[in-house]
Protein backbone atom coordinates (compact mmCIF):
# COMPACT_ATOMS: atom_id res chain seq x y z
CA UNK A 1 0.00 0.00 0.00
CA UNK A 2 2.66 2.22 0.62
CA UNK A 3 4.42 1.54 -2.55
CA UNK A 4 1.73 2.28 -4.64
CA UNK A 5 1.17 5.73 -2.28
CA UNK A 6 4.88 6.72 -3.13
CA UNK A 7 4.30 5.70 -6.78
CA UNK A 8 1.44 8.03 -7.12
CA UNK A 9 2.75 10.81 -5.54
CA UNK A 10 5.86 10.63 -7.38
CA UNK A 11 4.21 10.26 -10.53
CA UNK A 12 1.84 12.97 -9.76
CA UNK A 13 4.63 15.37 -8.94
CA UNK A 14 6.95 14.23 -12.41
CA UNK A 15 4.04 15.05 -14.02
CA UNK A 16 3.62 18.35 -12.53
CA UNK A 17 6.99 19.14 -13.59
CA UNK A 18 6.79 18.54 -17.13
CA UNK A 19 3.69 19.69 -17.90
CA UNK A 20 3.76 21.91 -20.51
CA UNK A 21 3.68 25.62 -19.48
CA UNK A 22 0.61 28.08 -20.61
CA UNK A 23 -0.56 31.23 -20.57
CA UNK A 24 -3.04 32.08 -17.52
CA UNK A 25 -4.04 35.66 -18.39
CA UNK A 26 -3.37 38.70 -20.19
CA UNK A 27 -4.36 42.18 -18.44
CA UNK A 28 -6.40 43.83 -18.16
CA UNK A 29 -8.80 41.27 -18.83
CA UNK A 30 -11.65 43.36 -20.44
CA UNK A 31 -12.84 43.16 -24.32
CA UNK A 32 -12.61 47.21 -24.68
CA UNK A 33 -9.51 49.21 -23.75
CA UNK A 34 -8.88 52.92 -24.15
CA UNK A 35 -7.06 53.85 -26.74
CA UNK A 36 -4.23 55.54 -24.59
CA UNK A 37 -3.56 51.96 -22.64
CA UNK A 38 0.16 52.24 -21.65
CA UNK A 39 0.76 48.48 -20.67
CA UNK A 40 -0.59 44.62 -20.83
CA UNK A 41 0.76 41.91 -17.91
CA UNK A 42 1.13 38.75 -19.14
CA UNK A 43 0.72 35.39 -16.89
CA UNK A 44 2.45 32.47 -17.07
CA UNK A 45 1.69 28.81 -14.99
CA UNK A 46 5.21 28.27 -14.74
CA UNK A 47 8.37 30.81 -14.76
CA UNK A 48 9.83 31.79 -18.14
CA UNK A 49 13.37 32.26 -19.68
CA UNK A 50 14.25 35.61 -20.29
CA UNK A 51 14.91 35.53 -23.96
CA UNK A 52 13.51 38.09 -26.47
CA UNK A 53 9.71 38.53 -25.15
CA UNK A 54 8.89 40.91 -28.16
CA UNK A 55 9.80 38.29 -30.41
CA UNK A 56 7.13 36.14 -29.32
CA UNK A 57 4.53 38.89 -29.30
CA UNK A 58 2.65 39.45 -31.99
CA UNK A 59 -0.33 42.40 -32.70
CA UNK A 60 -2.50 42.74 -35.63
CA UNK A 61 -5.61 44.01 -36.65
CA UNK A 62 -9.31 42.82 -37.91
CA UNK A 63 -7.66 42.24 -41.27
CA UNK A 64 -4.71 40.45 -39.18
CA UNK A 65 -1.91 42.78 -41.02
CA UNK A 66 1.06 43.14 -38.19
CA UNK A 67 0.72 46.39 -36.12
CA UNK A 68 4.19 47.57 -35.41
CA UNK A 69 6.19 50.08 -33.58
CA UNK A 70 3.61 49.58 -30.14
CA UNK A 71 5.83 48.14 -27.16
CA UNK A 72 8.99 50.53 -25.88
CA UNK A 73 11.89 48.19 -26.63
CA UNK A 74 13.28 48.62 -23.14
CA UNK A 75 16.92 46.70 -22.31
CA UNK A 76 16.09 44.46 -19.33
CA UNK A 77 12.60 43.17 -19.87
CA UNK A 78 10.29 43.49 -17.00
CA UNK A 79 9.56 39.87 -14.95
CA UNK A 80 8.76 39.75 -11.42
CA UNK A 81 10.37 37.66 -8.66
CA UNK A 82 9.09 34.68 -9.76
CA UNK A 83 9.27 35.16 -13.68
CA UNK A 84 5.58 34.63 -14.00
CA UNK A 85 4.61 37.70 -15.00
CA UNK A 86 6.14 40.19 -17.90
CA UNK A 87 5.21 43.69 -18.34
CA UNK A 88 4.60 44.87 -22.14
CA UNK A 89 5.19 48.63 -21.82
CA UNK A 90 3.22 50.40 -24.61
CA UNK A 91 5.39 53.46 -26.52
CA UNK A 92 4.56 56.07 -24.03
CA UNK A 93 5.68 58.49 -27.42
CA UNK A 94 2.43 56.70 -28.99
CA UNK A 95 1.03 57.34 -26.04
CA UNK A 96 1.17 60.78 -24.95
CA UNK A 97 -0.03 63.88 -27.05
CA UNK A 98 2.38 66.42 -28.37
CA UNK A 99 5.60 63.87 -28.28
CA UNK A 100 7.23 62.78 -31.90
CA UNK A 101 6.41 59.77 -32.09
CA UNK A 102 2.57 60.29 -31.67
CA UNK A 103 2.77 63.62 -34.38
CA UNK A 104 4.37 61.27 -36.71
CA UNK A 105 2.67 58.08 -35.97
CA UNK A 106 -0.61 58.64 -34.00
CA UNK A 107 -1.67 56.46 -31.38
CA UNK A 108 -1.21 52.74 -31.45
CA UNK A 109 -4.67 52.07 -31.08
CA UNK A 110 -7.81 53.70 -33.22
CA UNK A 111 -11.46 54.45 -31.20
CA UNK A 112 -13.68 51.51 -32.50
CA UNK A 113 -10.60 49.13 -34.18
CA UNK A 114 -10.66 45.75 -32.97
CA UNK A 115 -7.02 44.35 -32.55
CA UNK A 116 -5.60 40.37 -31.31
CA UNK A 117 -2.53 40.56 -29.08
CA UNK A 118 -0.83 36.57 -29.64
CA UNK A 119 1.71 34.98 -27.93
CA UNK A 120 3.26 32.70 -29.68
CA UNK A 121 4.32 28.56 -28.56
CA UNK A 122 8.22 28.87 -28.67
CA UNK A 123 8.37 30.73 -25.27
CA UNK A 124 11.11 28.57 -23.19
CA UNK A 125 10.46 27.54 -19.70
CA UNK A 126 12.74 27.19 -17.40
CA UNK A 127 12.96 23.18 -18.07
CA UNK A 128 13.38 24.43 -21.67
CA UNK A 129 9.74 23.61 -22.78
CA UNK A 130 7.89 25.28 -25.03
CA UNK A 131 4.27 26.80 -24.13
CA UNK A 132 1.71 24.06 -24.69
CA UNK A 133 -0.14 26.45 -27.22
CA UNK A 134 0.16 30.16 -28.30
CA UNK A 135 -2.65 32.31 -26.46
CA UNK A 136 -4.26 35.27 -27.60
CA UNK A 137 -6.34 38.09 -26.62
CA UNK A 138 -8.68 40.63 -28.60
CA UNK A 139 -10.06 43.56 -27.67
CA UNK A 140 -11.46 46.72 -29.44
CA UNK A 141 -10.22 50.09 -28.24
CA UNK A 142 -12.67 52.56 -27.21
CA UNK A 143 -12.13 56.36 -26.68
CA UNK A 144 -9.31 57.26 -24.43
CA UNK A 145 -9.26 57.54 -20.71
CA UNK A 146 -8.47 61.12 -19.39
CA UNK A 147 -10.05 60.92 -15.96
CA UNK A 148 -8.22 59.73 -12.96
CA UNK A 149 -9.32 57.40 -10.49
CA UNK A 150 -11.97 59.16 -7.96
CA UNK A 151 -12.73 57.06 -4.72
CA UNK A 152 -15.59 59.50 -4.68
CA UNK A 153 -17.16 57.48 -7.46
CA UNK A 154 -16.77 54.54 -6.05
CA UNK A 155 -20.07 51.98 -4.28
CA UNK A 156 -19.39 49.35 -1.83
CA UNK A 157 -21.32 47.90 0.57
CA UNK A 158 -21.20 47.89 4.38
CA UNK A 159 -20.64 44.10 5.93
CA UNK A 160 -23.00 43.06 8.59
CA UNK A 161 -21.52 42.51 12.04
CA UNK A 162 -20.46 38.45 13.43
CA UNK A 163 -19.80 37.68 9.70
CA UNK A 164 -17.39 37.45 7.21
CA UNK A 165 -19.49 38.62 4.74
CA UNK A 166 -17.35 39.89 1.38
CA UNK A 167 -16.91 43.76 1.28
CA UNK A 168 -17.48 44.76 -2.19
CA UNK A 169 -16.15 47.66 -3.92
CA UNK A 170 -16.86 48.97 -7.41
CA UNK A 171 -14.60 51.38 -8.97
CA UNK A 172 -16.26 52.63 -11.59
CA UNK A 173 -13.40 52.51 -13.55
CA UNK A 174 -10.86 50.35 -14.92
CA UNK A 175 -8.13 49.94 -12.01
CA UNK A 176 -4.43 48.31 -13.13
CA UNK A 177 -4.31 45.15 -11.51
CA UNK A 178 -1.45 45.82 -10.03
CA UNK A 179 -1.91 48.72 -8.73
CA UNK A 180 -5.36 47.90 -6.77
CA UNK A 181 -3.08 44.88 -5.36
CA UNK A 182 -0.87 47.19 -3.72
CA UNK A 183 -2.06 50.40 -2.66
CA UNK A 184 -5.69 49.61 -1.06
CA UNK A 185 -5.84 48.14 2.37
CA UNK A 186 -8.90 47.72 5.34
CA UNK A 187 -7.77 49.22 8.41
CA UNK A 188 -9.25 49.84 12.24
CA UNK A 189 -7.24 52.51 13.86
CA UNK A 190 -4.25 52.38 12.04
CA UNK A 191 -4.23 48.64 12.29
CA UNK A 192 -4.40 46.50 8.91
CA UNK A 193 -7.95 44.37 8.83
CA UNK A 194 -6.40 40.88 7.80
CA UNK A 195 -8.07 39.25 5.07
CA UNK A 196 -7.87 37.93 1.27
CA UNK A 197 -8.84 39.75 -1.90
CA UNK A 198 -9.63 39.57 -5.39
CA UNK A 199 -10.58 41.43 -8.50
CA UNK A 200 -13.42 40.20 -10.10
CA UNK A 201 -15.30 41.96 -13.10
CA UNK A 202 -12.08 42.48 -15.10
CA UNK A 203 -10.52 44.57 -12.60
CA UNK A 204 -13.39 46.59 -12.16
CA UNK A 205 -14.15 45.11 -8.49
CA UNK A 206 -12.30 44.76 -5.37
CA UNK A 207 -13.59 41.90 -3.66
CA UNK A 208 -11.83 41.57 0.41
CA UNK A 209 -12.71 38.57 2.30
CA UNK A 210 -11.71 39.20 6.55
CA UNK A 211 -10.02 36.58 8.18
CA UNK A 212 -11.53 37.59 11.45
CA UNK A 213 -15.71 38.46 11.78
CA UNK A 214 -16.34 41.83 11.24
CA UNK A 215 -17.02 43.85 14.55
CA UNK A 216 -19.30 46.48 15.73
CA UNK A 217 -16.79 49.07 14.51
CA UNK A 218 -15.55 51.70 12.36
CA UNK A 219 -13.38 51.00 9.51
CA UNK A 220 -11.61 52.28 6.46
CA UNK A 221 -10.93 51.76 3.14
CA UNK A 222 -7.20 53.43 2.42
CA UNK A 223 -6.14 54.27 -0.71
CA UNK A 224 -2.68 55.54 -1.73
CA UNK A 225 -2.74 58.50 -4.22
CA UNK A 226 -0.16 56.17 -6.27
CA UNK A 227 -3.32 54.28 -7.38
CA UNK A 228 -3.32 53.65 -11.42
CA UNK A 229 -6.04 52.77 -13.56
CA UNK A 230 -4.73 50.89 -17.05
CA UNK A 231 -4.04 54.05 -18.56
CA UNK A 232 -1.33 55.09 -16.03
CA UNK A 233 -3.78 58.17 -14.75
CA UNK A 234 -3.06 58.26 -11.03
CA UNK A 235 -4.90 59.05 -8.37
CA UNK A 236 -2.44 62.85 -8.37
CA UNK A 237 -2.62 63.21 -12.48
CA UNK A 238 -3.66 62.14 -15.70
CA UNK A 239 -0.78 60.30 -17.48
CA UNK A 240 -1.11 62.58 -20.31
CA UNK A 241 -0.86 66.07 -18.56
CA UNK A 242 0.28 69.47 -19.59
CA UNK A 243 4.09 70.26 -19.46
CA UNK A 244 3.78 71.94 -16.12
CA UNK A 245 0.97 70.91 -15.07
CA UNK A 246 1.90 67.98 -12.79
CA UNK A 247 0.34 68.35 -9.33
CA UNK A 248 1.30 66.16 -6.49
CA UNK A 249 -1.73 65.10 -4.00
CA UNK A 250 0.09 65.04 -0.43
CA UNK A 251 -2.33 63.16 1.66
CA UNK A 252 -4.02 59.66 0.39
CA UNK A 253 -7.36 58.93 0.08
CA UNK A 254 -9.86 57.29 2.42
CA UNK A 255 -13.37 55.90 2.63
CA UNK A 256 -15.31 54.75 6.22
CA UNK A 257 -17.98 52.47 6.83
CA UNK A 258 -19.17 51.87 10.23
CA UNK A 259 -20.15 48.40 11.18
CA UNK A 260 -23.24 48.58 14.28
Amino acid sequence: MRTMLFLLITCQLFAQKNSLPEVIHIYPTADSLPVNLTRFYIEFSKPMQEMGILNHIKLTNKKGENITGVFFENQYELWDEDRKKVTLIIDPGRVKTGLLANKIMGRAFDEGQQYTLTVDSLLLDFNDQKLATSFSKTFIAVKEDSIPPKVELWHYNVPKSKSKQLLIIDFNDKIDHISAQTFIRITYKGKIVEGKFSLKRNEQQWVFEPKKKWKKREYRIEVSNNLEDITTNSMNQVFDHKLGDFKVQQENSSLTFNIK
